[in-house]
């Protein structure tokens, strides 16, 4: 799961792991953390296969003026040419982009898909949703006597997030083709 993203940050410009797992919390948000047990076996898997190449700079500024040392190195990652293709591989691939991680992932870097395919990624995300909700409306019709107080707050709450994903949706959706619109006349 790691790899799209890592390798989208480093797609931007090259960072040690530190930075990285920085980044990727800004970019995700604080309900998304990433450790450092699935951060560097990622960036392990990454090298192996290619995709990114290690450097060492020149060792961080001693912390304290009386330090002998000259401080720790940190191992830079950079993407490859190889990188580059099996992050856009990853980023088009829509067979894993309906669920909420796989989406979030793929939205966070939305920017590098042409706009069919991003418009594509969205109706297959707005398609997902709606059959959820429609699932939600029918297990409350067949079991809402059988659900106690909380279990029937839940149901309700669930369905309100997804309708509020479904409108959001809809309004990424809407954007876009108004930008495929305009994007033609600004060229002539």
């Amino acid at each position: 799961m790691l790899e799209l993203p890592v390798l989208g940050l480093l797609k931007e410009r090259s960072m040690h792991g530190y930075e990285l797992r920085k980044q990727l919390g800004a970019m995700l948000g604080p309900f998304y953390q990433v450790s450092w047990g699935s951060l560097y076996p990622t960036l392990r898997r990454l090298a192996k296969a290619g995709a990114v190449e290690k450097a060492e700079p020149a060792p961080d500024k001693p912390k304290t003026a009386g330090a002998l040392t000259g401080g720790r190195r940190k191992t830079v990652y950079t993407i490859t040419s190889q990188g580059e293709a099996m992050f856009l591989q990853m980023l088009e691939e829509t067979a894993a982009a309906v669920d909420a991680e796989h989406f979030t992932l793929k939205l966070a870097f939305f920017r590098y898909l042409a706009p069919e395919a991003r418009l594509a990624l969205l109706e297959r995300r707005r398609a997902y949703l709606q059959e959820k909700l429609a699932q939600f409306k029918s297990n409350l019709r067949t079991y809402r006597e059988r659900m106690d107080g909380y279990a029937l707050s839940l149901q309700n709450h669930d369905m309100r997030a997804t309708e509020s994903d479904i409108a959001w949706i809809e309004e990424l959706i809407t954007n876009e083709r108004n930008l495929n619109e305009v994007r033609p006349n600004t060229q002539s």
